[in-house]
């Protein structure tokens, strides 16, 4: 794991300018409504500010804090002001853009730890993780199935079905 972290405090402007949601495009847009999170978390926010730090990789993709970036948006988006600062950790040797798999592993570890979700969400986000997983192991692969069911111990069928699922998913959500 990442030693070499950053500790910063942001005002909201300067974490909506720096901080982006990470490239898993096969999140369910539903996730990033503003609608869809709970009430008291925007309420937190506005009256008592960003308590738990944000947590994201050297270029500035939330690994986690996903809920507070679009409660942030959202209130600034409406001429809301925020209490600041908001807190933000830097994981300075860590990087979506090169280890892809290793920010997706650290994000599902960060957050299996919360609330447990409901069945249904636990099973959806559980079969997002595997899709983007599997997925990137088989571009780094050279498109190989059987080399990615090796690595992932997958069978090739299911990295065949995920892979398909995730370009599936891509393509409906673009």
């Amino acid at each position: 794991m990442c030693a070499n972290i950053e500790f910063l405090l942001l005002t909201a402007d300067s974490f909506l300018s720096r901080c982006k949601l990470p490239k898993i495009l096969t999140r369910p847009r539903r996730y990033l409504s503003i609608e869809n999170i709970d009430k008291n978390l925007v309420e937190s926010i506005k009256y008592i500010g960003v308590i738990c730090p944000i947590i994201v990789d050297r270029d500035y993709y939330i690994i986690d804090g996903i809920k507070r970036y679009v409660v942030i948006r959202y209130l600034k988006s409406n001429n809301v002001s925020i209490k600041e600062p908001i807190p933000v950790i830097r994981l300075l040797e860590e990087s979506f853009d090169d280890k892809p798999i290793s920010i997706l592993h650290l994000t599902y570890i960060i957050n299996k730890f919360r609330a447990p979700p409901s069945d249904e969400e636990f099973s959806e986000e559980l079969l997002t993780y595997m899709q983007d997983i599997a997925y990137k192991v088989w571009e780094v692969l050279n498109k190989d199935y059987e080399k990615a069911a090796r690595h992932l111990g997958f069978s090739v069928d299911l990295v065949k079905r995920l892979v398909e699922d995730y370009v599936r998913s891509l393509t409906s959500n673009g």
